[in-house]
This record gives structure tokens, C-alpha cells and sequence, in this order.
């Protein structure tokens, strides 16, 4: 029993932790190939807190599925649905909290802001998990 709940808590740790930052870094890539700057160093100074604060909510959701499926599927195939989650999550928190009218191509290219953290911690997550089992 103890095992399991210290393989959730490292999965809970690495998308809380990893997860914002990392979707962060994705929309500050997204954001410069698409010709926007956030305003260098101190655009992520600042912005950095806002990743966290407007990325929490969809990393819950992403640990949450990831969780879920952990023991149900494989490896492979509980990233790419963690991934799918994250894509969706990202669009649909775009879209509750935008007071912009958005493009479609804009909205869906967002999505790779929730997909790819989501990817990278489910992997994580699930490597971790990997190995903690194999030594027993």
C-alpha cells in the first residue's frame, strides 16, 4: 500500500511541477515561430507564475487520466491518450478564459501547449513507475 501511494505521489509531483513549466516553454516556442515575443528574460519572469496559475488546472486533469490508466494500458498508449487529454484540456481552458475572438487555426494549434507536457510527464511518470517496480 505504501509503495503505491509513493509511485502516485512521484506522479503527482512530476505533472504538477514538470507539467506547467514545461507547457510554458511549449507556448513560448509556439509563440516565437509564430513571430511573437513575450518580451525576453522578464516576459518569462513574469509570465512564468501565470503558466503555473492557468496551467494547473489542466495538469490536474492530465494527472487524473494518467493516473487512471497507469495500471490499465501500456506504456505507449497511455501517452498518446495523456497527450489527446492535454491537447483538449489546453483548447478548452483557452477557450474559458479568452476574451478574445480566436481563429481556428490559432485555437488548434494551442493545443500543443497541453499535448506535449502531458506526453513528457506521462512518460516520465510512467518510467518512473517502471523502474521502481523492477527492482522489487
Amino acid at each position: 500500500m505504501a509503495e503505491s501511494v509513493g509511485r502516485g505521489m512521484k506522479r503527482f509531483l512530476i505533472f504538477l511541477l514538470l507539467g506547467p513549466l514545461l507547457g510554458f516553454l511549449v507556448f513560448l516556442l509556439r509563440n516565437a515561430f509564430a513571430g511573437k515575443t513575450v518580451g525576453g528574460f522578464m516576459g518569462f519572469v513574469f509570465g512564468l507564475p501565470f503558466g503555473y496559475l492557468f496551467g494547473l488546472p489542466i495538469v490536474l486533469v492530465m494527472w487524473v487520466e494518467d493516473w487512471f490508466l497507469s495500471d490499465k494500458i501500456g506504456l505507449g498508449m497511455k501517452v498518446a491518450t495523456s497527450a489527446c487529454v492535454g491537447y483538449i484540456a489546453s483548447i478548452a481552458m483557452l477557450l474559458l478564459t479568452s476574451a478574445l475572438q480566436l481563429q481556428l487555426p490559432q485555437i488548434l494549434s494551442f493545443g500543443i501547449v497541453g499535448a506535449i507536457p502531458a506526453a513528457v510527464c506521462s512518460w516520465l511518470a510512467g518510467t518512473t513507475e517502471n523502474r521502481g517496480t523492477s527492482r522489487q
